[in-house]
This record gives C-alpha cells, sequence and structure tokens, in this order.
C-alpha cells in the first residue's frame, strides 16, 4: 500500500461504522469521499445516498439522494458537483481520499490500517 493510494471500500470496517451507529436501512454499501476543493473527508453510504457528515457522530448524515444533487463542503462552502459521479471510477480524482489523508483525518477509525 502507497500512501497516495486510493481507499478502497473493501478496506472499510463495515463492523465498526455500524457500531458507532452507522447503519441507516440495511444492506449498507459505504465508500470514502472528499471535497473537491479541501481536503474534508466524508463517508457515504450509497445504498440509499446518505452522507455522513460527522465521524465522531454518525448520526449527523443528510440525505443526497435527489438529482441534480446539491451539496455545499461544510468545511469550505465549495460546491460538489451536481450531475457527475462521486464514488467510483468515474469520480474526479479530487474526491478520491488516498491513504495518507485518510490517516490525517478524524476518519482514521473507519479501516483497521489507519486505526493505529
Amino acid at each position: 500500500m502507497k500512501t497516495d493510494d486510493e481507499v478502497p471500500e473493501t478496506e472499510l470496517d463495515y463492523d465498526e461504522i455500524l457500531r458507532r451507529g452507522g447503519a441507516n436501512l440495511g444492506d449498507e454499501d459505504f465508500a470514502l469521499l472528499k471535497c473537491p476543493s479541501c481536503p474534508r473527508i466524508y463517508l457515504m453510504e450509497y445504498e440509499v445516498d446518505t452522507l455522513y457528515m460527522n465521524p465522531d457522530d454518525l448520526a449527523e448524515r443528510i440525505p443526497v439522494s435527489s438529482y441534480p444533487r446539491s451539496f455545499n463542503c461544510t468545511a469550505c462552502g465549495a460546491r460538489f458537483p451536481e450531475t457527475e459521479a462521486w464514488l467510483g471510477p468515474k469520480a474526479p480524482k479530487e474526491m478520491k481520499v488516498t491513504w495518507h489523508q485518510l490517516a490525517q483525518s478524524s476518519w482514521r477509525w473507519v479501516t483497521r490500517l489507519t486505526r493505529g
């Protein structure tokens, strides 16, 4: 693993996410993304398009299922892409979270490798 590699969703610790209150509607699918303009990281449950805002309180979440989506970063106010992918291979490189970025964030608990 190189620190500039993207964190694959297969590395997310679902047991820990659910233990911390991340359950949504069942059959959750989680992935990380970041603001395209600043280092702010978010967790997304993309089965029902829910964005988790606070790594210390997973009850702080908002739905982002409308299309086009409308969301401004809570840290810098930048607008997220409204009609482009936020996750996966079609997401802008600026929205992908690297191992280094995750390890430096409050979301580091979300993988066994960065939890320490």
